[in-house]
């Protein structure tokens, strides 16, 4: 397994440089042709999703569907896909960041039975 950096999604899925494109994807096809998988963090989905939606300016909608076919490629791994899951179910039906429920779902697999946020000035269920 290796570990994937925002930055290498970020030009896989933009393609905004070319070269550096290439780089990414020939990277991960040498790690998949290795029968080797793709780690990505949950900090890397949150900074991720934050990148897209901020400097690329990606619509929420579209960045539903985008996460949605990182999770669903078998070709990366995930800290805990059923918590990541979770956090993506929240975001397509609410109103908050991805990385607020994330940050939620993961609170509530430690214990906490509700994370408090100022941004969005509630407290988010991790259920």
């Amino acid at each position: 397994m290796k570990g994937l950096h925002t930055n290498v999604l970020v030009r896989y899925l933009t393609r905004d440089d070319e070269q550096q494109w290439q780089r990414a994807e020939q990277y991960i096809n040498a790690t998949l042709a290795a029968e080797e998988t793709c780690f990505i963090s949950n900090i890397v989905l949150c900074e991720l999703v934050w990148v897209l939606r901020s400097a690329y300016r990606i619509p929420r909608e579209e960045l539903i569907t985008t996460l949605e076919k990182i999770l669903r490629t078998s070709h990366f791994d995930f800290e805990d896909k059923a918590v990541i899951w979770g956090a993506f179910r929240q975001f397509q039906q609410g109103k908050a960041d991805f990385s607020d429920y994330l940050i939620s779902k993961v609170n509530h697999q430690a214990g906490c039975t509700e994370t408090a946020t100022w941004v969005h000035v509630t407290f988010l269920r991790g259920n």
